[in-house]
């Protein structure tokens, strides 16, 4: 007798999940519990709030209900809360009463500052995360709403009369909860798989901050649309709105090239030094503006002082990332160190205030240079690409001219994969490269004469004879209607490394450009010289 037929034989509560699903109900079901006797608002915690209880309950059952069903236990009228409608509704309830705090707080003018508490944001992202939304505007309708009430909160101050510094703090953190929702959430929302994964790293770091800080008795955290401050906090619900489509769109692109994962997680290092020369200047101004408000105290100074340092620590290691990723990967590392030793400066002027801080501070100090550290250390791809000796040039050879083929004839490469948009994936093609045709640019005309490629920023393009010899240049390319990148993108140095592994295979009548950028990394520029591709084999003889 086998195994299946054993009447009695033991059900797993986890058969037939996946192992991201399971992991993300952990979590939701963590931050539900945790929001619990956590601060939703200046007097109450949650685990004092009736409605704030039941909402808990019912979200964790419908988490529960799954795998109990697995399991073998509760009664098959259970199965209704296990598809998406029953998790809707099950869910729904706990979002209505959280949202319904933010509301108070924007409607409720003269309760005082620091209406939203951390367990207000902690378990909205729970219950978020339980959700899963699938509904495509999901991420972009809740990141707007942050950003709007970050901008409501200067507004507010103007409105209510509140003295200068109390305005321009408002202003200077909206600039900050925008720039920072610009660099991840926008930037995913255009495509950019990088900005999606520091996403997730900003939201899980800002929900460890509220667990380990925010809940105090003598300081808990709070944000208010009244207060100087608002949007911070609330990143974890951003994060939660995407988790589910940035870790699908991680699993579709697991079998990408060791290259291009291993360009990819220089990227999200590159994007984490973004953020801390963003965040440290907003540390630095707001300390500046304290102090041109009269107040002063070593605090301040230090922040001021430090906030700078940080900037420019930040801004060598980000171009010495994008310039070269294997030498300046140990520049980038020991950067990413130093920023954590500066930040221990602000935290340590702080500890004799208790453990109050600001959400910022921990960020700059811990979160994103560790994020740095562990893309630019952890993953196999990155340490193959630093350990690998880089190949010696070749004699440059005398510049060939460029054949004048016609624009539309470009070449076919094997695509496993392509992600168009942030919620869109497209499955591997069925047919062979001969048989699927890219979209062509406009015909050009056999009597024009191919022109220099130039930009105002770089001048003539390389390789080139001075005199009255020909020149050797790229052919002028007209964008491709719907296509999703230009030629400026591949030409301009400042692109990040993922997007140029992108561009050669999303648009490959760019290739060209993409070899004769400057910033093209050596994998990328050999895998162009494999192709046989006249024009692309002209533009990286023109680089040498």
């Amino acid at each position: 007798m086998t195994d299946d037929a054993t009447p009695d034989a033991p059900r797993s509560p986890f058969a037939g999940a996946a192992t991201r699903e399971v992991v993300r109900d952990v979590v939701a079901a963590l931050a539900l519990l945790v929001a619990l006797p956590m601060p939703w608002d200046l007097t109450h915690r949650g685990s004092d709030r009736i409605e704030v209880v039941l909402a808990t309950v019912l979200t964790l059952l419908v988490l529960a209900v799954p795998y109990l069903r697995r399991a073998g236990l509760g009664a098959p009228s259970w199965d209704a809360l296990t598809t998406p409608r029953g998790r809707t509704i099950g869910c729904v309830p706990y979002l209505l009463v959280a949202l319904a705090y933010l509301v108070l707080d924007a409607v409720r003018p003269d309760a005082g500052e620091g209406q939203v508490g951390a367990g207000v944001v902690l378990g909205l992202a729970g219950a978020t995360l339980a959700l899963a939304p699938t509904w495509r505007p999901t991420l972009p309708v809740v990141a707007a709403l942050v950003g709007l009430g970050a901008l409501a909160t200067p507004v507010m101050a103007l409105a209510t009369g509140d003295a200068w510094p109390a305005v321009v703090v408002g202003a200077l953190n909206a600039v900050l909860v925008i720039g920072v929702l610009w660099l991840t959430a926008a930037s995913y929302l255009r495509g950019d798989l990088v900005a999606g994964v520091v996403l997730l790293a900003v939201g899980a770091a800002v929900s460890v901050e509220l667990v380990l800080f925010a809940g105090g008795e003598e300081s808990p955290w709070f944000e208010s649309v009244h207060g100087q401050r608002l949007g911070l906090l609330l990143l974890p619900v951003v994060a939660a709105c995407g988790a589910r489509r940035v870790l699908d769109d991680l699993a579709a692109v697991a079998d990408d090239p060791q290259d291009v994962r291993a360009a990819r997680w220089v990227s999200v290092a590159v994007r984490c030094l973004d953020l801390v020369m963003l965040v440290a200047a907003f540390v630095a101004l707001v300390a500046m503006v304290r102090l041109a408000s009269g107040s002063f105290g070593v605090s301040l100074v230090l922040r001021l002082i430090v906030g700078v340092l940080m900037v420019v620590v930040a801004l060598v290691a980000r171009r010495a990332l994008v310039r070269d990723p294997r030498s300046g990967h140990t520049t980038a590392v020991g950067a990413a160190c130093v920023l954590v030793v500066l930040g221990l400066v602000i935290v340590v002027a702080r500890a004799g205030r208790g453990w109050e801080a600001n959400v910022e501070e921990l960020l700059v100090t811990f979160a994103l240079p560790g994020v740095a550290l562990g893309a630019l250390l952890v993953p196999a791809s990155v340490r193959e690409l630093v350990a690998s000796e880089p190949e010696a040039p070749d004699e440059p050879d005398e510049p060939a001219e460029v054949e004048e083929t016609p624009t539309g004839a470009l070449a076919q490469v094997d695509q496993p994969w392509t992600v168009s948009a942030p919620y869109e994936q497209t499955s591997p093609q069925q047919t062979s490269p001969q048989q699927t045709p890219y979209a062509t640019a406009a015909p050009m005309d056999a009597t024009q004469r191919i022109e220099p490629v130039r930009d105002a920023s770089w001048g003539a393009v390389p390789g080139g004879r001075s005199g009255g010899d020909s020149t050797q240049v790229l052919p002028p390319v007209a964008d491709v209607p719907g296509s999703p990148w230009s030629a400026a993108q591949a030409l301009d140095p400042t692109t990040p490394l993922a997007d140029l592994a992108r561009i050669v295979q999303e648009s490959p009548h760019l290739r060209p450009h993409v070899a004769s950028n400057p910033s093209t990394y050596p994998a990328l520029l050999d895998w162009l010289g494999a192709l046989g591709d006249p024009a692309v084999d002209a533009a990286l003889r023109a680089r040498r």
